[in-house]
Formats: C-alpha cells, structure tokens, sequence
C-alpha cells in the first residue's frame, strides 16, 4: 500500500521530527510512499545537509498556501481569521492533487514545525480522495497556536482546538511519540492513541558502558547536541551556573548547534562553553559516545509548557545508546523527566535550582558505580523501546487496511470554510 507523508520539515533537514521520518522511512522501498513538505529539497543548501535524502520523491506545496504562527504571517485579525479555513482549503487541494498522482491508498499527516495548516489540510486532502488518513501527533496542534500574539488568542485557540478535535476524532489512526502525550490525548478528546517511541538505529552504536575515568585528558567534557531555543533557555543558564559551583576548574560544556555564542548570550547562556557547528546525524555517534556527560535539557519557564511537558526529544533515545551517562534537567511532570527517572537510565534534576543541579552534577562525576547503573539501564531501554527496526515494522503494520480503528471522517470542505468541525 502506497502512502503519503505530509510534513513541515523532511530529511534531510536537521530537525528531531526530519531525523524520526529518516529512520522509519529510509528502508522502505521508495514507491511505497512519497514525502509532501514545504520545504524544496530539490536545490543543494547547508541546511540540508543532517541526514541523507530519501529514496522516494519529494512533492514541494505552494509556498503561497503557508501560514506561520505568530509574526511570520502579518494580517488584520478580521482577514487573518478568514485566511485560516480558506488557506487549509487551498493547501488541501494541492496535498489532493498529489496523492492522486502518486495513486496514494493513504496519507499520514503530521504536526511539528511553525505551520499551522498541515494537520486539517492533509485531513481534509485525504476526504476529497477517498483515503484513510492517519494523525502523526509529535506535539500538540492546537498548541502551536498559543504565543504572545493574536493567533493565540480566543476565537483563533478555539478554532484550532475545534480542528484538533475534528481531525483526531476522526483519523483512522493517531500515533504518537510518548505516553504523555497519548495520556492527554485521550483525556482532551477520548481517543486511543498508539506509542511509536522516536526510532534510533543502533547498529551505528557501540550498546556497552564506555570505561573510561572522567577528566581523561585536560577537561570533563558535558556534551549537547542540537538546537537550543526557548523550549532550553533557562536550564542551560542553569547549568552555566552549576558549572560555577562546582570545585572542578574544567568542566565545560560542548555544544553541537547551530547557534551563536550571540544568540546564547543575549539568552543568559555564557560562561565554559564551546560552540561547535551542527554536526550531521553520521558523526552523532563518535561526537555522543567521547563525552564524560551527555546533557538533556527542557526549559522550566517556557513560553509553550504544555509543549514541554509532552515532548519526546529525538535525541534522547542516541544518548542512551552512546554509553555515556545522562544528566537529564526537566520538569518534573514532564514525559523526559518521568521516562528516566521511572527506568533509572539517567540522572534526573527536575527542580528550577542551579544548586540542586550542580550537587547532581558533581554525584554523577564522582560516583562510577551510578554512571554504570544508569548507562546499563539506558542500553536496555534502547533496545526495548526505541530500536528502528521493531518501531518501523510497528509503523507499517498500523497502516496496513484494519489495523487501527476505522475513520470516521466528518471534516468537509463546508465545515472548513465556516470554521467549525
């Protein structure tokens, strides 16, 4: 069966939700599915540069149907309102026009990234073809909405959180990447949501406890990799001032960004840093697996909370597989928190404290007996929750005909274009 991938960002672009498409789709036999994005692929740029491209073909939608939250898309309140359903119908018609080309037997649509129209508009293409359309949910739709601008006020929540509604009520299927965000799912709009934990292909990992002393060499190297923005602003200011505390003179924090040492500053990010330029995805395992500590992060004052609190950073699952031990500084009720501290595969700080996190910093420098326990319990995990090759065949079978519950669409172009679902 031939499927659809509707999505903000794809391979290779350096994103978490780009390398999770990555991992579940590069064994696929390119003509069982095409990849539908924003994005044109088809011109060389050193943003595209984190993974390798896919085997099957890329569809690039009218950049003229994009609509950004927040101050990316400037329109009256009044024209801006109107915009949105009529913006989903556009951005429908052409995910439509393609899936009739490629002769697609069905679509996923996913959330992730700053576009606001992908979720009801591959919903909607899916209805006008006649096809089952599964809900890739990575984050909240309706959260994407929220900000400290119009589009995340009153009646534009409300009609996000009414097509929200719409499309996961009446998906065939709706995955997502944790229990968290199932959990709400479920209590939000009494739906049952199927787990697919972010994929890693281990095979590119050692899977053993690197014995090693910490400080081998002039420095103890915490290591980072990934975008840093306001989703971790205040945990890394919190661990520039851990770094402080501590009676260690090197320690320092290496971070693999695309950030500037500019930008982290003008963020109260500065002190034993070393910035290096975003590495692609091929060299995460030496660049992991070379550190004394591997540092996860997710801000305790972010300006999207719900967002934080449900999110499953795609880098979790290499750092366990790296073995190397974890420092995992969260909020406490959120899902990364709750996950290594329930299987005791990384050491958790989830309180706002830079005392609190330096005291966790320096047990977990000092004591090889902990860093083994917890590197040991990360390789289990690994391999039972997130090894790409039982999370794809689990993918593919959810989309087989019959295996998740049948769709109930309800979303037509007449509910669209009034507002309503």
């Amino acid at each position: 069966m031939k499927f659809g991938f509707l999505s903000f960002l794809a391979p290779p672009s350096a994103s978490g939700m780009s390398m999770v498409l990555y991992q579940l789709l590069k064994e696929l036999p390119s003509e069982d599915y095409c990849l539908i994005t924003q994005h044109d692929y088809s011109q060389p740029s050193p943003d595209h540069s984190y993974t390798e491209m896919l085997p099957a073909s890329y569809h690039t939608l009218p950049i003229d149907t994009l609509l950004s939250r927040g101050a990316r898309f400037r329109l009256p309140q009044r024209a801006g309102y109107l915009y949105i359903p009529l913006g989903i119908l556009a951005r429908a018609r052409h995910i439509a026009r393609i899936l009739r080309n490629q002769r697609c037997e069905a679509l996923v649509t996913s959330t992730g990234g700053w576009d606001c129209l992908n979720l009801p508009a591959g919903y909607l293409a899916s209805r006008m073809v006649g096809i089952p359309c599964y809900a890739y949910i990575f984050d909240y739709y309706s959260k994407q909405w929220e900000g400290p601008n119009y589009w995340g006020r009153g009646k534009y929540l409300r009609l996000a959180r009414r097509l929200e509604a719409t499309v996961v009520k009446g998906a065939a299927g709706v995955f997502v990447p944790n229990e968290y965000l199932g959990n709400s799912l479920r209590k939000d709009y009494q739906i049952e949501a199927t787990v697919i934990h972010d994929p890693s292909d281990l095979s590119r990992y050692e899977m053993s406890y690197q014995e090693r002393q910490i400080g081998e060499g002039d420095e103890v190297s915490i290591v980072y990799t990934g975008d840093i923005y306001d989703a971790h602003f205040d945990a890394f200011s919190n661990l520039m001032d851990a770094i402080a505390r501590l009676d260690r003179k090197n320690v320092k924090l290496h971070a693999y960004t695309i950030r500037t040492a500019e930008y982290l500053s003008q963020q109260g990010i500065s002190g034993p840093i070393v910035l290096h330029p975003h590495a692609p995805n091929t060299q995460m395992p030496e660049i992991q697996g070379n550190a004394d500590v591997l540092f996860l992060a997710l801000a305790f004052r972010s300006p999207y909370p719900e967002g934080n609190l449900t999110a499953s950073p795609a880098k979790m699952t290499d750092y366990m597989a790296a073995g190397r031990p974890i420092l995992v500084h969260a909020p406490s009720d959120s899902f990364t928190a709750w996950y290594f501290r329930k299987h005791d595969c990384g050491l958790v700080v989830d309180v706002d404290d830079p005392a609190e996190l330096a005291r966790g910093l320096e047990r977990l420098l000092s004591d090889d007996s902990l860093r083994r326990r917890l590197v040991t319990n990360a390789l289990k995990r690994a391999r039972e929750d997130f090894d790409v090759v039982s999370v794809r065949e689990k993918f593919i079978r959810l989309l087989q005909p019959g295996a998740s519950r049948s769709a109930g669409f309800g979303l037509t172009r007449r509910a669209i274009v009034n507002g309503k679902g």
